[in-house]
Formats: structure tokens, sequence, C-alpha cells
């Protein structure tokens, strides 16, 4: 003789239900929190390590290992007058993200974000939390 085991299918919906509003609920939450402006200021390191590298190639074409010191440091500086120059300034925002690790963020972007703002990141891009 074989007993069929009896299943309560009103129980083990509520059950796989209950599941699903937990799941949604930890995975909206994150959705809610967002990343934090810690620090914002003027950056113009991409000009300077281009000029720097430039700088450093033609002062060691001319002037050996010495000329390469001297074209780079002095790349690096025109460089970052460079950029300036042409209006290409950035801005460096180090971003504190939901677990308290601080991040930095170089963007092009004319938003301007305050210290203390709250924003989302995807990758290099920041936008302004929606509330």
């Amino acid at each position: 003789m074989t007993v069929t085991p009896y299943i309560n299918h009103s129980e083990l919906f509520m059950k796989k239900s209950m599941v699903s509003v937990a799941a949604i609920l930890l995975l909206s939450s994150s959705l809610v929190q967002a990343d934090q402006v810690v620090e914002a200021k003027e950056d113009r390191m991409v000009g300077g390590g281009f000029g720097g590298l430039t700088g450093f190639m033609v002062g060691g074409a001319v002037g050996g290992p010495i000329g390469a010191l001297v074209g780079g440091g002095l790349g690096y500086f025109g460089g970052k007058g460079a950029q300036q120059a042409a209006g290409l300034d950035q801005t460096l925002y180090v971003i504190q993200a939901e677990d308290g690790s601080l991040n930095r963020v170089r963007t092009s972007s004319a938003d301007g974000f305050a210290v203390g703002e709250a924003v989302n990141r995807d990758g290099s891009n920041l936008s302004a939390m929606n509330h």
C-alpha cells in the first residue's frame, strides 16, 4: 500500500509569495541609497600627464636623461596650463559609497555637485539623486 503525502497548495503558494516579497524588498532597498560627494575640486591631471609624457620624450631625445627629467617637469606644468586654456577642465569628486569606501571620479559634466549631495554613480558618470 502506498501513501501519497498531502500537499497544501495554498500553504506552498504563501511560502513562495513571502520569499518573493522578501527578495524584492532586499533588492529594492539598495536602489534607494546613494553615494555621497565628500570632496570636489578642479582637476587638470589628464593635461599634466599628457604634457609630462610628451616633455619627457622630447627632452630625452634632445638632452638625454637630464633632458628627460627637465622636459617631463616642464611638460607636466605646460600640459596643465594647456588643458585650462583650452577650457577642458575636469572636476575630481571624492565619492563615499554606501559601504564607506572612498572612490575618485573625474568628470567633465557641468552639473557641479556640492559636497554632501547624494549622487548616483554609473561608472564615471554622476547624476543627481532623484528624491
